[in-house]
């Protein structure tokens, strides 16, 4: 739980001084974090499993752009804004599922087949069957 409320703290810090800029019409650039967004329709419309979100992230082409992956909890936590209710996330991406999205990080304990979600109505982060479907936005990070 530790982790968390420090993940959850240092997530904040990015958080505040957000500057999102469309990079393209597909893409957000965060100026703060220099992370690239997935913003495509399919982010609000289609659920995959974890495996399924994984490899469509892997081999996604967006405008050009490739290397996308799953983002951890701390990126995609990055995007959410903690002052806003459904959706708590910024108004600069047009696409948007006020609702749970998978991370990259899977529950490593007692052999469980569980992963990480954060939702987007309000900003908690859950434990999820990775045989689920969830909706899911794809981060590629600017080096």
């Amino acid at each position: 739980m530790k982790i968390l409320n420090i993940l959850l703290f240092s997530s904040l810090m990015f958080c505040a001084n957000a500057d999102y800029v469309q990079k393209s019409p597909n893409i957000i650039l965060d100026t703060k974090t220099n992370f690239l967004w997935e913003d495509t329709k399919e982010v609000a419309s289609v659920k995959r499993s974890f495996k399924d979100a994984t490899s469509y992230c892997k081999s996604l082409d967006i405008d050009g752009v490739k290397g996308w992956e799953l983002p951890n909890m701390k990126k995609l936590f990055t995007i959410v804004d903690t002052k806003k209710y459904n959706p708590t996330i910024d108004k600069s991406f047009k696409h948007i599922a006020p609702d749970t999205h998978w991370t990259s990080r899977l529950f490593a304990t007692g052999g469980t087949s569980d992963a990480y979600t954060i939702s987007f109505q309000t900003g908690s982060f859950f434990r999820r069957n990775i045989e689920d479907k969830y909706y899911l936005r794809c981060v590629k990070e600017i080096k």
